[in-house]
């Protein structure tokens, strides 16, 4: 099943502009699929990812999302609960800074029970590996760690497709390597994910990735077929990965691999085998 059909998307933030923020842009994510959305600052991805959570109606074209219309505004809160969305500023997510109350607030919001609360946040912090935090306040966490309390709280809700804006783009290294890490264990679980982000070297980690320019689609592949195409990053405004970019600098000097490489250990690997 799909859980995001997109057909003819448009939309402008500013009434009859030419310039539009999302462009006649159609797509469709399967189910327990893992998609990256990538592209510079201002082509369209934010303003795509709000679609997907119904913080934004379409203006022209078709939208579902975990199979209710976007068009319809019956179905707004339907879609909100379906589709989880994690923001960039985990502390702009937060409404208390004792961690079990911030995701009760949420669950409250969506009217389940009082008996069932407990068990809910407990069951979304086991799945961040935040077990035992509960009555932890959020001020003395690391970022990587605030922002996992984030996902649970999205996650308390039970939706069936998360939404990752820019979240490791605040992060120290192990803090990025932490939230990629959850992002894997959801989608083991059966998540549909779908991150949004400028880090290419992320994109690896999805099944399949989409390159937004202006509004308007670029490509859609798997990273095996995007990221080797330096002439399509280029376009979009972005710079290969280093193992890529390695690949052709040594196919230019006469050394040629037998595949291109995605990650820096792909790259060694395919070194060792020139022996």
């Amino acid at each position: 099943m799909q859980a995001v059909i997109a057909q003819h998307l448009t939309y402008s933030y500013l009434e009859k502009s030419k310039n539009r923020a999302i462009d006649n842009i159609s797509f469709q994510v399967r189910e327990g699929e893992f998609w990256a959305i990538l592209g510079h600052n201002g082509c369209g991805k934010t303003t795509l990812a709000r679609h997907l959570n119904a913080l934004i109606s379409p203006q022209k074209g078709e939208l579902v999302v975990a199979g209710l219309d976007a068009l319809a505004n019956a179905n707004i809160w339907k879609i909100r609960k379906a589709c989880g969305m994690v923001f960039q500023n985990p502390d702009n997510q937060f409404v208390s800074s004792v961690i079990d109350e911030d995701l009760s607030f949420g669950l409250r919001n969506f009217g389940v029970s009082e008996e069932e609360i407990p068990n809910r946040v407990k069951v979304a912090l086991e799945a961040v590996g935040m077990a035992g935090y509960e009555k932890r306040s959020t001020h003395f966490l690391s970022g990587g760690q605030k922002q996992r309390i984030a996902i649970a709280g999205v996650l308390a809700v039970e939706p069936d497709i998360l939404i990752f804006d820019e979240v490791t783009s605040m992060l120290d290294p192990e803090g990025r390597r932490d939230v990629l890490n959850t992002m894997q264990r959801l989608r083991e679980r059966g998540k549909t994910i779908i991150m949004i982000s400028h880090y290419i070297e992320e994109a690896i980690l999805a099944d399949r990735m989409m390159l937004l320019h202006d509004g308007k689609i670029l490509g859609i592949g798997t990273p095996g077929e995007i990221l080797p195409d330096i002439e399509l990053l280029n376009r979009t405004g972005l710079t290969p990965p280093m193992a890529v970019r390695a690949y052709y600098d040594l196919k230019a000097a006469g050394i040629t691999l037998k595949e291109c490489p995605l990650t820096n250990e792909e790259l060694v690997e395919g070194l060792c085998q020139l022996r």
